[in-house]
């Protein structure tokens, strides 16, 4: 195939070209509102937390949005590359254009052309129109990048190394994306068109930080979902959230917590109702307390925990949440041993 595209492919203009000064003093404020949005609203997505590897991620979105680049996701599965991908579309000025997903693992590379560009209809009826046409004007997301077959490889070649305009294309692979290059499994020339801006999702176990931020976002959400009381996750349940190492990353912290909420009968999510993988790799985090006293102590110190974390570390916050003096709290904390700093 050479270096051109079919007429049907071809883009018509980029999203700023042609527009007034004052259409595109508009359209940067609206993408600047997308993008001061997307940062108010990370907590309720994959890309949530504040440590440091996450918001490399979420900065780098920001910076990428608005422009016209291709952008190449690489992380495990499950890490929140679909949603990285998404946040990148939202956030730019094609966020109103459509958004279409191919998922490259379940197309047949003897159907590559017809799934990517359409086919013409027989008698005058109307052909089957392929992914490219539909994304015209907004993003193309190649999900699992590295499953594409030689010939929708070379499709795709052609579709990235035209001038920017019509579509944009987002792609999410593997971390050892460059080990199918050096394989010639992968179009080294596609890997270079893609990732003119590449974009690396940490695994959950690299920011293992931000575990308790999600845990609180999905508990909140499921709670919804599955109409269920609870409201807070248990100290030792939390844990040994964080010390789990998670191989399936958010995606598997979010089954976790699903199954949990809708096992949990009151408002205060325990360690057994967590999957036995995680009380497992918690090793002697796992053992309960024993005995009457003990068992109170231990309770007494998860509400006290719980109310401090939701309270992000301030006192008088989690008095107010336990129905109690902030004096009382501050006698409670001091007995049990716990810094509200460390909270914050």
């Amino acid at each position: 195939m050479s270096g051109s595209l079919p007429a049907h492919m071809a883009s018509d203009r980029i999203p700023f070209e042609g527009l007034s000064a004052a259409e595109r003093l508009r359209l940067l404020a609206e993408n600047d509102r997308l993008r001061h949005e997307l940062r108010d609203r990370h907590r309720l997505l994959d890309l949530a937390g504040g440590g440091r590897p996450i918001r490399q991620v979420r900065d780098q979105i920001a910076q990428v949005a608005p422009s016209s680049a291709h952008v190449l996701v690489l992380g495990e599965p499950g890490t929140g590359r679909s949603r990285t991908a998404r946040a990148i579309h939202a956030a730019s000025a094609r966020a109103a254009a459509p958004y279409v997903t191919i998922t490259c693992a379940s197309m047949p590379d003897a159907d590559a052309e017809t799934q990517l560009l359409g086919a013409p209809g027989a008698g005058g009826t109307a052909g089957a129109e392929g992914c490219v046409p539909r994304g015209r004007g907004g993003t193309l997301f190649l999900q699992e990048v590295a499953c594409l077959g030689p010939r929708a490889q070379e499709l795709i070649v052609a579709l990235a190394t035209e001038p920017p305009g019509g579509v944009r294309l987002l792609a999410s692979g593997p971390p050892i994306l460059d080990e199918a290059v050096a394989a010639g499994t992968f179009r080294r020339d596609l890997r270079d068109a893609l990732g003119a801006v590449t974009i690396r999702v940490p695994a959950l176990r690299e920011r293992k930080v931000d575990v308790p931020v999600l845990v609180d976002l999905f508990v909140e959400e499921f709670a919804r979902r599955h109409v269920r009381r609870v409201s807070r996750v248990s100290g030792h349940a939390m844990d040994l959230l964080s010390h789990y190492d998670w191989p399936g990353n958010v995606a598997e912290l979010s089954r976790a917590i699903e199954r949990a909420v809708v096992l949990t009968a009151g408002p205060v999510l325990h360690h057994h109702h967590l999957p036995d993988a995680v009380q497992e790799a918690g090793g002697s985090l796992s053992v309960p307390p024993v005995g009457l006293g003990e068992a109170l102590d231990a309770y007494e110190k998860d509400l006290l925990e719980d109310a401090l974390r939701r309270a992000h570390g301030v006192r008088s916050a989690a008095a107010r949440m336990l129905l109690t003096s902030e004096r009382i709290l501050s006698y409670r904390l001091r007995k049990h041993g716990i810094d509200s700093r460390r909270f914050r």
